[in-house]
């Protein structure tokens, strides 16, 4: 098995992280005091990204896309996860809900966003149900050409921008559906955006849905399709968390690396220490074997070595290991680099902050531990774990 990358994607991964460190890195303090960049720069930093072949990556060349193979998306993900304060969302591409719409909605939801334009975000999560997506209490009734929602949804990070809000929402018993809502839309409004730890230019507000009546042609991919769009995007989702939180490790092990070479206490360097050298070397030790892990599946799935369950099951070991393997390596670089590790102006402050809702968002750590135990159990071992 080779595992070297092609010229192409060394090139790619190159151009990626100049991106990063020309373009994002010097608007991370910006960012976290300010909540956005700095004038004038998201217009060039967007043109940059579609420039360089960064945006729009997931979707498909017959629809405006780049067609970008998975482990492309992985390389450049990773990359722009060196980024502190959420700046990786200027490469990628918009939610791949959005390569659902009809004709129709392309024109106006699709075609915006591959020009770098904010359109939908993405509502699921619920009060009562968190990672229990088949637990939704938000309802469609069809009454004529139109379906009344009622119900309420959190969490909707940049559900204060954009044209509309894709919706999930249950349409029947067992029959599940998305609606895309325009903002303006009566019985539609936001109830309040509460404050989160990290700082980032999107805010996650809370929507409630009182009566809102949606004409059906705003159904996004189909009557009852819901659960299989959203589980494609999961998908793709976590195994592009995994993707950042390797550059996120990366960039912490950097950062420590260079401290642990700098500092000396008691005539000795910092990592001549046993007790700070081993944080280095447990956290070399994690990354490599997260790279690894994350990379080879990105590689199954080009490859068309695995189904989609199979996949669903890998894609969430890459983000369970290499979420909690980012959150253990950031709290190692916090405590090496001592009461400096705690002050916003370093990047493992900020990215200690930054990586602890990748074991919460687009599910649990509980949940991917439950999705891989369900994986375990229903399909060969030597298949699953090749």
């Amino acid at each position: 098995m080779d595992f070297e990358l092609t010229d192409e994607l060394k090139l790619l991964q190159q151009t990626a992280r100049r991106f990063t460190d020309e373009e994002l890195i010097p608007q991370e303090l910006q960012v976290d005091e300010h909540s956005r960049v700095s004038e004038g720069a998201h217009e060039r930093i967007f043109e940059r990204s579609c420039r360089e072949g960064l945006w729009p990556m997931n979707v498909p060349r017959e629809l405006g896309g780049l067609g970008s193979s998975v482990l492309a998306q992985v390389i450049v993900q990773e990359q722009a996860g060196r980024s502190t304060n959420h700046l990786w969302d200027y490469v990628g591409g918009p939610y791949n809900a959005l390569m659902r719409c009809n004709q129709a909605q392309r024109k106006k939801y699709l075609d915006p966003a591959l020009r770098g334009e904010w359109t939908a975000s993405y509502a699921v999560t619920e009060p009562g149900a968190g990672s229990d997506t088949g637990n939704l209490q938000t309802t469609a009734v069809k009454r004529g050409d139109q379906y009344i929602i009622n119900g309420e949804k959190w969490f909707v990070t940049g559900g204060e921008k954009g044209i509309a809000v894709i919706v999930h929402t249950v349409t029947a018993p067992g029959e599940e559906t998305l609606f895309l809502v325009d903002h303006g839309t009566p019985g539609m409004r936001i109830k309040r955006i509460p404050r989160f730890m990290n700082r980032t230019q999107d805010e996650h507000p809370e929507f409630v849905f009182e009566d809102c009546a949606v004409h059906e042609s705003q159904i996004l991919g189909g009557l009852g399709e819901a659960d299989s769009i959203s589980k494609a995007w999961f998908r793709e989702e976590r195994l592009h968390i995994a993707a950042r939180c390797l550059g996120a490790g990366q960039r912490l092990m950097e950062e420590m690396k260079a401290w642990c070479e700098e500092r000396e206490t008691f005539g000795r360097k910092l990592y001549e220490h046993q007790g700070i050298g081993w944080l280095l070397a447990d956290s070399a030790t994690e990354l490599y074997a997260a790279r690894l892990m994350t990379y080879k599946t990105a590689w199954e799935e080009d490859a068309g070595m695995s189904d989609i369950k199979e996949l669903h099951t890998k894609a969430s070991m890459a983000k369970v290991y290499a979420s909690e393997m980012a959150n253990r390596v950031a709290d190692r670089a916090v405590q090496a680099f001592g009461g400096r590790g705690y002050c916003c102006d370093y990047a493992v402050e900020r990215l200690f902050r930054d990586t602890r809702v990748d074991r919460i968002w687009e599910g649990t750590s509980e949940m991917m531990r439950t999705i891989i135990l369900n994986g375990v159990m229903k399909r060969d071992l030597d298949e699953l774990l090749r």
